[in-house]
């Protein structure tokens, strides 16, 4: 007989708030597929954004949106730089030019394929607030042009993978503190259009009763189904006060069992908690830095 057959006692979980194992709850919050793809695209992403400076090419359309004044400026010479957009290699033009109030500043513009030799007459234009923030009429300010700002495509998606996941997560976290259990049985499959691995996410239906005899669904997603339908019926936690709010434990990250206290713990094999930590912690770092870097 199945352990989860309707004759078969469910097991009893704690008072609630339960306590849970750190690794479990690493492992529930990061340890999915989505989860780590995400802050994975969010680290490779913001390489790109350091390399390219992304971030300057921002900074400065905001800055230059404001108050901008025009000196006359001259080329004190100009370099190469290791960077090329298109295949056209970046250069940088040195200048000096004077406030109308009278002092002197230097700076350096940065422009694709071009540059401006040594005692060049130029139009600078420079932010009011700010005259130390300049660049030549035509250049640019970062090493970056425009079309650089599709390099911010990928951490911005990677992030948005990661945290809508994180949010799933969050709630899947709290039933486990928090949750009813019961068990549910299973209604209908069908497939979504994700493929991870080249293989369809799933989208399979539960049928289950709240304790007071009200029929709900819960759904769980997974391109990896056959622990979702080895049993006639599922283990499925759910929130007393809003049953729609459910999760299928199976689905979760270390298939949580309740364990001989009433507390839930882990059957799946694990790695060390520190390896699911360690790509949302340099993604974290990583743009909190670049962000500093900029101010």
């Amino acid at each position: 007989m199945s352990p989860f057959d309707s004759s078969t006692p469910l097991p009893q979980l704690a008072p609630a708030p339960r306590s849970l194992p750190g690794f479990l709850t690493i492992r529930v919050l990061f340890g999915t597929f989505m989860s780590q793809f995400g802050w994975l695209f969010v680290a490779f992403g913001m390489l790109f954004v350091w390399v390219f400076d992304a971030g300057g090419v921002v900074a400065e359309w905001v800055a230059f949106r404001g108050g901008v004044r025009t000196a006359s400026g001259t080329v004190t010479g100009w370099n190469s730089t290791s960077t090329s957009i298109n295949e056209r290699p970046v250069y940088t033009t040195s200048y000096d030019f004077r406030h109308p109030d009278g002092r002197t500043f230097s700076g350096t513009s940065y422009a694709t394929g071009r540059w401006l030799e040594a005692g060049t007459e130029v139009t600078v234009e420079f932010v009011d607030a700010d005259p130390a923030l300049s660049r030549i009429t035509g250049m640019r300010t970062s090493v970056g042009g425009g079309m650089v700002l599709l390099v911010l495509i990928f951490p911005a998606v990677g992030a948005a993978m990661a945290l809508a996941d994180l949010k799933r997560r969050r709630k899947a976290l709290r039933l486990l503190r928090h949750g009813t259990l019961t068990a549910g049985q299973f209604d209908t499959i069908e497939a979504t259009s994700t493929r991870i691995n080249e293989q369809p996410v799933m989208r399979l239906t539960f049928r289950f009763q709240d304790e007071y005899g009200a029929e709900h669904t819960a759904v769980a997603k997974s391109h990896q189904t056959d622990r979702l339908q080895d049993e006639p019926r599922e283990l499925i936690v759910y929130d007393p006060l809003n049953p729609a709010n459910a999760s299928v434990l199976d689905e979760l990250p270390c298939q949580p069992r309740v364990g001989p206290d009433g507390n839930f713990e882990s059957t799946a094999r694990t790695l060390p908690s520190a390896l699911y930590l360690l790509l949302p912690g340099i993604s974290v770092l990583t743009a909190l830095r670049y962000v500093a870097s900029l101010m």
